[in-house]
């Protein structure tokens, strides 16, 4: 293996030692913190619940070895919060295991997942954070731009950053040199991006190209990530109405379309590593789209077997943009402790030591600006084999904000997700133009915001609540 990782000494001893590569400091002061008496808890603390995501990205150690480490880092946020206590959930993720711990108030007060944060703060699930960000005056600015973005609904902030899957294009050069084709240069535009692709694109056995030039992992999702790189938008700025039929936005369809999948130079389905897929690790792919947080399994599994490195999203019409996650720590709206939640939340998503922790325990991107420096230092410190690789674009994309906010609608998201695959998949057949894709998408989804809209609005003011809660939490929430 070219990364080995003793995760169960780690976290018994609190420190991390990593086999290959330099020996990292969890968290300065952990260890004595751990082993010397802890202060009683006031019987009369109020409780707090927080379930985190403290999964290793090799899944080495047990959840009850990670357990411990997270909890006694939570000890030094209660030694700093007298009156508060630190309940432990395990890690709880997605909506479909969320809604109904909040819903029932049974689940935990703060919590972490990622992926569908529109659809959390669309039913109300989640608390608004905006009044508590104004009263502490926080400094949005320790955020990567598009993370700020990303929670930023038009109608409340849900959620806080909780790391940055920030984005890459890792190339084969050695394909390239087999290719005779030049390095591209980080400077390259869109244009070069695509003859590129196409250069390296085998031909075709079939209908299915033998070897794509690029690969892309997240579909739809892909197409909406380079919209504002050509000016386009998908939405308007309180997200209740689709707009990807602007000029931008079908620019940026056509490129997609024209110049990469209807020529057969990109697929929309890849994998990380090993068989099946296409990938840059069996070679049918040269140019693979690469979140962050798999960067690890996928190098462990490829054996730096071939010559490759990581390349920044090329410059569009109007700037660079890629995907960015929307990994978060939300707040429950069934909270009974909002304050002492909000404190927690607030702790996780801007407290340096706990990201150190998470960085150099599970290497997961930091959230805070400054740190990233150090995460670069502790990826090549750990795994030698990726100096040189030009890891640095993962930081610059997320510091710089290329990262677009995943798109969702204030209301009716879910369903019009539906319509969306639907025209993608329509698309991807060479069924339909992108002018008239785009066009009929956005009047069908604009008709599907416009009916939950009324209805939601309808039943809320039944209930007596705002618009912006849930119907299905106004059963729940305190004091009503």
């Amino acid at each position: 293996m070219i990364l080995r990782m003793d995760r169960r000494a780690a976290l018994k001893g609190m420190a991390s030692t990593i086999t290959v590569g330099a020996s990292t400091a969890i968290l300065s002061g952990c260890t004595a913190a751990a082993s010397r008496p802890q202060p009683t808890k006031a019987s009369g603390a109020i409780e707090i619940g927080v379930a985190p995501d403290v999964g290793a990205l090799l899944n080495n150690g047990t959840a009850a070895e990670r357990a411990h480490l997270f909890k006694a880092v939570l000890s030094k946020f209660e030694e700093a919060t007298p009156g508060v206590r630190v309940r432990y959930f395990p890690y709880m993720q997605g909506i479909n295991t969320m809604a109904p711990a909040i819903l029932s108030a049974t689940g935990p007060d703060v919590f972490a997942d990622c992926c569908v944060y529109g659809e959390y703060a669309e039913r109300g699930l989640l608390m608004n954070l905006d009044s508590y960000l104004r009263r502490d005056n926080v400094n949005l600015g320790i955020w990567s731009p598009s993370q700020v973005h990303n929670f930023s609904t038009g109608h409340g902030t849900y959620a806080l950053s909780r790391n940055v899957d920030s984005y890459a294009f890792a190339i084969r050069l050695d394909i390239l040199d087999k290719l005779g084709i030049a390095y591209p240069s980080p400077n390259w535009t869109y244009k070069e991006f695509s003859a590129l692709a196409a250069a390296c694109t085998a031909p075709a056995r079939a209908g299915r190209s033998t070897r794509f030039g690029v690969g892309y992992q997240n579909g739809y999702m892909d197409l909406l990530q380079i919209v504002p790189g050509f000016g386009g938008r998908t939405t308007n700025p309180s997200r209740t109405m689709e707009i990807l039929s602007e000029a931008g936005g079908v620019e940026a369809g056509k490129w997609m379309f024209h110049e990469l999948f209807w020529r057969g130079s990109a697929t929309p389905s890849t994998s990380w590593s090993g068989s099946g897929a296409p990938n840059l690790g069996n070679g049918e792919v040269v140019i693979q789209e690469f979140q962050i947080n798999q960067l690890l399994p996928s190098y462990s599994a490829w054996r730096s077997g071939f010559k490759w490195a990581f390349y920044p999203p090329p410059q569009y019409p109007t700037r660079r943009s890629n995907p960015v996650s929307d990994d978060f720590w939300g707040i429950s709206a069934t909270t009974k402790h909002p304050d002492q939640a909000w404190a927690l939340a607030k702790w996780l998503a801007t407290s340096a030591p706990f990201q150190r922790m998470m960085m150099k325990t599970f290497l997961f991107s930091p959230a805070l600006n400054d740190l990233w420096a150090e995460w670069l230092h502790t990826i090549e410190s750990t795994v030698p084999g990726l100096k040189g690789r030009n890891l640095h674009w993962f930081a610059v994309a997320a510091q710089k904000g290329w990262g677009v906010a995943q798109p969702y609608f204030r209301y009716g998201s879910t369903q019009a997700g539906v319509v969306q695959g639907s025209m993608w998949a329509q698309l991807l057949a060479r069924r339909t133009s992108v002018t008239a894709a785009f066009k009929t998408a956005d009047q069908q989804v604009n008709a599907i915001i416009k009916a939950a809209q009324t209805l939601q609005t309808q039943t809320a003011a039944t209930a007596g609540l705002y618009p912006t809660v849930g119907p299905s939490v106004a059963k729940v929430l305190p004091g009503q």
